[in-house]
């Protein structure tokens, strides 16, 4: 059945099913990859999309559940709530929707115009790009989840099946992933991996491969700001990543070391502080690490 999209601040007291997150004391099921979830094992799969495809499919829905939330929001989140406010048209479009949500938890993606999808939603979550009114981004997060959510849900059949029609929210962030798939296959970015310790070291020319007018607006990271994660994610198979441009150098576990992840075990991450500690106590140039 069909359930109703209720924002996560407004559940109340209502038997709820959630998606991606985690719930509160009325969720009668969670349907999520989050690390220590309660998610039902003939479910689990490395995407929060995926696990609710995979309930849908067992087709065992839950007595007296009308409602499905989630308790914060981005593409896998919406990808899943959208499976089960309509799940006929999700199905319709099952592996390219769980490609977007790909895109936007994992940075890998295939699927050019899956990640193109996941470019636009991110765009709607920037107050200088998004078609929302500006005014609701200076509310609450819960008033601009609860916006993003009602607006895009029932727009996102529409942005899959218009993406080529949408290139003003997709083509900045989509030029910079060409920049850096370029710079890979010409050998300006050289990636070298070694699998015992699961790490891929990724290194970039002194000056950069972005020019001024290929680069995000707002990257969310210095690595973000210097490459795009999927030319890289999509090259690699670690999930341990330094990156290293003259004398910056910046290590990240990947998102999927975080969550619950099924298809494969991944190495544990490693406590950091005492190296970051120790690399302070010896750092002479006034910067900190």
């Amino acid at each position: 059945k069909n359930l109703k999209f209720v924002p996560f601040h407004k559940l109340g007291d209502q038997p709820n099913l959630i998606v991606d997150g985690r719930g509160n004391e009325h969720t009668r099921m969670t349907l999520s990859h989050w690390p220590d979830n309660d998610t039902p094992a003939q479910y689990k799969d490395d995407l929060s999309a995926q696990i609710v495809f995979r309930y849908l499919e067992d087709d065992k829905p839950i007595e007296d559940v009308e409602v499905v939330s989630n308790n914060h929001f981005d593409e896998d989140g919406l990808v899943s709530v959208f499976a089960m406010v309509d799940p006929k048209r999700a199905f319709e479009m099952k592996d390219f929707l769980i490609e977007v949500a790909r895109a936007g938890d994992f940075s890998m993606c295939l699927d050019r115009d899956a990640a193109r999808v996941s470019f636009v939603i991110s765009a709607w979550t920037d107050p200088d790009r998004s078609p929302l009114n500006r005014t609701v981004f200076g509310d609450t997060t819960e008033t601009l989840n609860q916006a993003l959510y009602e607006e895009l849900l029932k727009r996102l059949p529409n942005i899959v099946n218009k993406i080529q029609n949408l290139h003003e929210f997709w083509e900045p962030e989509d030029r910079v992933l060409t920049a850096t798939e370029q710079a890979i296959l010409e050998g300006k970015v050289k990636i070298e991996e070694d699998k015992d310790i699961d790490l891929a070291v990724v290194t970039l020319p002194d000056k950069g491969i972005l020019s001024e007018d290929i680069v995000l607006d707002k990257p969310t990271s210095w690595v973000s700001s210097v490459l795009h994660p999927i030319a890289v994610h999509n090259k690699i198979d670690s999930y341990r990543v330094l990156v290293i441009m003259k004398n910056r150098y910046e290590l990240y576990y990947r998102y999927e070391t975080w969550i619950d992840y099924v298809s494969k075990i991944l190495k544990e991450r490693v406590d950091l502080n005492n190296l970051v500690r120790r690399l302070n106590a010896t750092e002479k140039s006034g910067g900190s690490w």
